[in-house]
């Protein structure tokens, strides 16, 4: 790659999560002279984004946009704990009691809920044992977004309600790891009375209402007229059980372009901004009157080759590519030190991790070495598809251009609307595409199963269509493995099959990055790209 290329670089923040180990935690806040405070002070907290969310409905979101609005309107019964690390307090994926007051895991691996009483929605509903069942077996109905967390342990049959505060539930296969479950937004509670309202629940099929509206028992609320294409605004809910967030109002504004929200967050006329370029952040950090802070995460971005479309259903052509992308230079000069190059399909922190695409190093005469071998020597011609609004997708896609350009290979680049993005990519309609996987749960089956067990193909997550049935095997069974190194001898000779088969081009490990108004304190950064805005003060 050319380093002229670097100028051309607007690289972002997509804030997608995933679960995460413990890592470096900082924040870039350099000695600053005094100034006058931010223009937008107090109990509103103003923030820019790229795109509306994909739906409010969180048995049905899956995008970051989706689930930040998720994390301030509704609840899980389980919440995530915070740690302090050299003195500095950031989110933790320890399970912490939210709609649950306590719980316990049995022998046969079930866990039985001791729920809060006095709960409402913020229309002065009731929250019960019932409104949890209705919840989880919407999810397992409505099989849609990441359904699948719930769907793959959790059937209908497992949902025992032992009392109007009390509640079971049963997986029908073992799953070390089925506790944590109930921390992902997808297993949020939603109210019952305004869902059946609202169009109820119908197998397979989304709710088009409950997509731009909500009723939840979280902090904020969205009341009516306050959600548009261009803004959307959640205010606090005075039926919220816990203690009242100093901030009571927070308003999103619609702003595609990434140098807009920088130029917005300097004139403080928004408090946050989630897609301004990384290269940008260094800056941003010594300006009078803003900060920067960043936190590790277990992220996993690549890019995909859909195996049913040709040539990519050649292992050779995947080898060829794997050979011409130069992962760690890529980075260099995508993330600015803002992420790691990845030599694996899931991060370092994860358990049973060997770093197994290691041998594809950069090397063009390999590359075209099995690109000649594959029957392409000449090369081809396809499309590389990237979200739009997205600066590390815009980067990676003009980077990945010139490199593959090397062994002619030609990429026309397509950026397409986020909604539409993660709607066509599941279809199988982007022959070669970015993407990421956000590891919620931290564990080798999150990282590797949704990816690339042949059930998850399509829009269950497996976007490369890849299609083996002893990596599916290895996925399914060790996922119910109780016994730590047994299950991890299975997932390491998974990835050693993925990696022969060079099932993608795995990127790098991006790191949690949000540039804020110095006025907003207390937003702790969580590994799984969580934000919640009633931890937040503003002066």
């Amino acid at each position: 790659m050319k380093t002229g290329m670097k100028a051309l670089l607007a690289v972002v923040i997509v804030v997608i999560v995933i679960a995460a180990g413990l890592g470096t935690y900082f924040e870039l806040n350099k000695s600053k002279s005094p100034s006058s405070p931010p223009s937008n002070t107090g109990q509103t907290l103003i923030m820019a984004s790229s795109a509306t969310p994909v739906s409010l409905d969180p048995a049905v979101a899956f995008d970051t946009n989706s689930v930040l609005f998720d994390d301030q309107i509704y609840q899980t019964l389980l919440g995530y704990g915070n740690t302090t690390v050299n003195g500095v307090e950031y989110g933790a994926l320890t399970p912490v009691p939210e709609l649950a007051t306590s719980w316990t895991v049995n022998a046969n691996g079930s866990v039985t809920f001791n729920l809060r009483q006095n709960v409402e929605f913020a229309n002065g509903d009731p929250f019960n044992s019932s409104a949890v069942a209705f919840s989880i077996n919407r999810i397992i109905t409505m099989n849609q977004g990441d359904s699948f967390h719930v769907s793959q342990f959790l059937n209908s049959s497992g949902i025992k309600i032992l009392g109007p505060y009390q509640i079971m539930f049963i997986p029908f296969a073992p799953d070390p790891w089925f506790v944590d479950l109930f921390q992902l937004w997808v297993t949020d509670i939603v109210d019952p009375l305004f869902v059946n309202a609202h169009g109820g629940v119908q197998k397979d099929t989304v709710n088009t209402y409950m997509s731009t509206h909500a009723m939840g028992t979280g902090p904020y609320e969205i009341g009516p007229g306050n959600y548009t294409d261009s803004t959307i605004t959640m205010t606090y809910n005075p039926n919220y059980w816990g203690a009242k967030p100093d901030v009571t109002k927070i308003i999103y504004d619609v702003v595609s372009s990434p140098s807009t929200q920088e130029a917005e967050l300097q004139q403080g006329s928004v408090n946050i901004a989630l897609n301004i370029p990384l290269d940008q952040m260094s800056t941003l950090a010594s300006t009078s009157g803003l900060k920067v802070k960043a936190g590790p995460t277990s992220s996993e971005y690549y890019i995909g080759m859909d195996e049913n479309v040709t040539p990519f259903n050649n292992t050779d052509v995947r080898i060829a590519i794997n050979y011409a992308v130069n992962v760690s230079q890529l980075t260099a000069n995508s993330v600015f030190n803002y992420g790691i190059p990845l030599y694996d399909t899931m991060a370092p922190t994860i358990e049973a991790y060997i770093p197994a695409f290691k041998n594809y190093t950069y090397n063009l005469s390999m590359a075209r070495h099995y690109l000649n071998l594959s029957g392409y020597g000449s090369g081809f011609t396809t499309t590389f598809y990237y979200q739009s609004g997205d600066p590390v997708g815009t980067a990676i896609s003009t980077i990945l251009q010139s490199e593959l350009k090397a062994i002619g290979i030609n990429l026309n680049l397509q950026a397409v609307e986020s909604a539409t993005f993660q709607t066509d990519v599941g279809h199988g309609t982007y022959p070669m595409f970015y993407e990421g996987w956000v590891n919620l749960l931290a564990t080798p089956d999150d990282g590797l199963r949704p990816l690339f067990n042949s059930a998850n193909i399509g829009i269950y997550g497996n976007y490369n269509f890849f299609n083996n049935s002893t990596v599916s095997k290895d996925l399914i069974t060790a996922g119910k493995m109780y016994n730590q190194s047994q299950r991890d001898a299975l997932y390491i000779q998974a990835q050693k099959i993925l990696a022969a088969q060079a099932v993608e081009v795995p990127l790098f490990n991006l790191e949690n990055v949000i540039p804020m108004t110095s006025n907003v304190h207390n937003l702790l950064i969580y590994p799984t790209f969580d934000i919640f805005f009633d931890q937040v003060t503003m002066t």
